[in-house]
């Protein structure tokens, strides 16, 4: 039995005969592709690795690859969704289907909307995939040698303990990746609106266990990683330090000397133990943290339960982040139904003021999230997933200044703004000697692409 496990590209149109990822204004990162491999490609090739090691898995990111799906060949294709992705999938899935291949539909998307996916797949995994995969490949493979429709329609995975996982399958992907990824915890204590990790993960916190994480990332070939957790250290502080100085006894000295980004929260810097807590992030090797600003509008944040997660002092917290040699990026979200005009302008400042980057993205709504069932009256019918992608407004606001087009119109602004040459020399140089050299070469390696991408597609965008 031949699995093909497919991660889809972020936006989609259809050429001839093919399905082809967009590049361009809906997704910047198609342009330059996604600095790490699909995690869960290749997670679950090791899982499948594991469970049934005689089953042959190929793994396509098809944000790096163009595809054409009269070409599979495989008996069975699986595909993770997230939001923006679903179109995409699902056009590929009714491909596949009629030409009689099994499809496995998986991810967020489809946990929270199951009965849309059904409509595409044979079958649909809805939650964490490792409580029922041995069962969905024991039902494959029984239903292609039998010729039987003996798949589930549904496969409902629970909330396991995160030991003695599969480790990760590397090799399996055509294209190469400049960094690697791992995770340390699945859940989230925070109750955001906007968030569909703690609905989607819990909000209790499980921790894989720390010699896991070690010997994984001692394991890998790569230098340097993303950790894909929500939170580096909102899985808690004690917890976190101790992973930390487990890292630095064990991968920065000498040829396994590596190094790691990730996203946090700017609560946890600000308690008693924050100094601790970055003294050893700093010497494990992180260079920057990607940490959730969100609004410079406290209306918004209050009406997101955002609040709890920035602390009361969050410009100091990002000094302190700085001080100690870790740059910040800063995730924006901009153009919600209480933002005006002047917070794309104080985003900026913000920014500007503290010497950091920005991540600014359309205020998204994602099915499953409670910001989903609040802006439900105003969500606009003929804007479909694919526009779900932070780059494009999906709902209608009472300030006629903040109509569709300026608010996309806006958000093209303070990308391009944020990210001129001038600005992203002037953060790179109030980047503090502590860090150099890998604090600045990350920042580097991440500022000029996307001043890049910014101003060539603010310069074809037809709304500025």
């Amino acid at each position: 039995m031949k699995i093909s496990l497919i991660s889809p590209p972020f936006g989609e149109y259809v050429k001839s005969s093919k399905l082809i990822s967009l590049t361009g204004l809906d997704e910047i990162q198609r342009s330059e592709g996604l600095p790490i491999a699909p995690p869960v490609l290749e997670y679950l090739a090791g899982l499948t690795e594991k469970l049934a090691p005689d089953v042959e898995v190929e793994l396509v990111d098809a944000n790096r690859e163009d595809l054409d799906i009269d070409e599979f060949t495989s008996d069975v294709v699986g595909i993770s969704v997230l939001t923006p992705q679903a179109p995409w999938a699902y056009r590929a899935a009714d491909r596949l289907r009629r030409r009689g291949i099994k499809v496995i539909l998986g991810g967020m998307h489809v946990t929270v909307l199951p009965q849309e996916a059904k409509r595409h797949a044979d079958s649909v995994v809805v939650g964490e995939a490792e409580g029922v995969w041995e069962e969905l490949i024991t039902d494959l493979r029984n239903s292609l040698e039998s010729g039987k429709p003996e798949l589930k329609p549904f496969y409902s995975g629970t909330q396991l303990p995160l030991v003695g996982l599969a480790q990760p399958k590397k090799g399996l992907l055509k294209t190469r990746y400049p960094m690697g990824s791992f995770f340390t915890a699945r859940g989230c204590p925070f109750k955001c609106k906007y968030c569909s990790v703690y609905r989607f993960f819990g909000n209790n916190i499980r921790h894989r266990p720390i010699q896991d994480v070690v010997r994984e990332l001692s394991n890998s070939p790569y230098r340097m990683f993303w950790n894909v957790d929500d939170n580096i250290w909102g899985a808690g502080i004690e917890r976190s330090i101790e992973l930390y100085v487990e890292l630095y006894r064990e991968l920065t000295t000498g040829s396994k000397k590596k190094w790691w980004i990730g996203s946090g929260d700017l609560a946890s810097v600000q308690t008693s133990k924050g100094e601790e807590l970055l003294k050893w992030a700093k010497r494990s090797g992180l260079t920057l943290a990607m940490v959730g600003w969100e609004s410079e509008n406290v209306v918004s944040l209050s009406q997101w339960n955002a609040l709890t997660k920035q602390g009361k002092k969050r410009e100091d917290a990002v000094r302190k982040i700085r001080d100690h040699g870790i740059d910040v990026m800063m995730f924006l979200m901009v153009g919600g139904r209480e933002d005006t005009p002047d917070d794309y302008k104080r985003a900026l400042e913000v920014c500007d003021r503290l010497g950091v980057m920005p991540h600014p993205m359309q205020v998204t709504p994602f099915p499953g999230t409670e910001l989903f069932e609040e802006y439900g009256p105003y969500l606009i019918p003929e804007r479909g997933w694919e526009y779900y992608n932070g780059n494009r407004a999906v709902f209608y606001h009472d300030d006629p200044r903040m109509s569709v087009e300026n608010r996309e119109k806006a958000l093209f602004w303070l990308r391009a703004e944020a990210f001129s040459p001038k600005r992203v020399l002037s953060r790179l140089w109030q980047l503090k000697l502590k860090g150099f050299p890998m604090t600045h070469f990350t920042s580097a390696m991440i500022q000029i692409p996307m001043s890049r991408a910014f101003r060539e597609i603010s310069e074809g965008n037809p709304y500025v």
